[in-house]
């Protein structure tokens, strides 16, 4: 039996077999440098898909809910011109306790059936899972907030002024805004003066949105 002392090292082998070894290696190496090509390519090309996929989807999922939203819209409208003719009523006969309840009904109503939710301040609390998404906010327009950018804003920037800055929502009113969580990582923010505010610029924020009037 021999041990490795034995064995002969690669400057030992005879010209012919070492090139057969050093020729054997190359390929070795070509054909594992070739696959690992491949591999990235196949990962780089199902990563693509995968994107273009969740893209359709999220734009897909987007008109279902605007879709949703425009046919509970009339049905939600009605119920809540009803219910407030009724507060109206009682506040005028003096029946305080049960306008304030209607009121307070009315409110919960448009949470529970068009998904509206109350002003959030900034949009601090979306991420990037949430990109593509659409909420209904009502929020009453401020002035005194701050903005960065202009129709797209960064998700810190003050829902309230945005909205005014945007012209969806005057200083004061109070209103029913779409509101879209967008991709910041490629934006750029510019501010402006609009509506009495001034918005700054911004030059990269991972979330932004976009607001619109419903």
């Amino acid at each position: 039996m021999s041990d490795d002392s034995d064995l002969l090292g690669l400057d030992d082998l005879p010209d012919e077999a070492r090139s057969a070894v050093d020729a054997a290696e190359r390929a070795v190496a070509e054909v594992r440098e070739r696959a690992d090509y491949e591999s990235a390519q196949i990962r780089a090309a199902a990563e693509r898909e995968c994107d273009a996929i969740r893209a359709r989807a999220e734009a897909e999922l987007a008109a279902v809910q605007h879709a949703t939203t425009r046919e509970l819209a009339p049905l939600v409208r009605g119920l809540l011109d009803q219910l407030r003719e009724l507060q109206q009523r009682y506040a005028r006969e003096g029946l305080l306790d049960e306008a304030l309840a209607i009121r307070a009904r009315v409110r919960q109503l448009r949470g529970d059936l068009l998904g509206v939710r109350p002003d959030p301040g900034t949009l601090t609390e979306f991420t990037p899972s949430d990109i593509g998404r659409t909420v209904l906010i009502e929020v009453t327009g401020r002035t005194d907030g701050n903005v960065w950018g202009t129709d797209v804003y960064t998700a810190d920037s003050r829902l309230a002024s945005a909205v005014v800055h945007a012209g969806v929502v005057r200083a004061g009113e109070r209103g029913l805004v779409r509101v879209t969580i967008l991709d910041g990582a490629d934006l750029g923010y510019t501010g402006s003066a609009r509506n009495d505010i001034i918005s700054f610029d911004y030059a990269t924020y991972p979330i932004g949105y976009r607001v619109e009037r419903v």
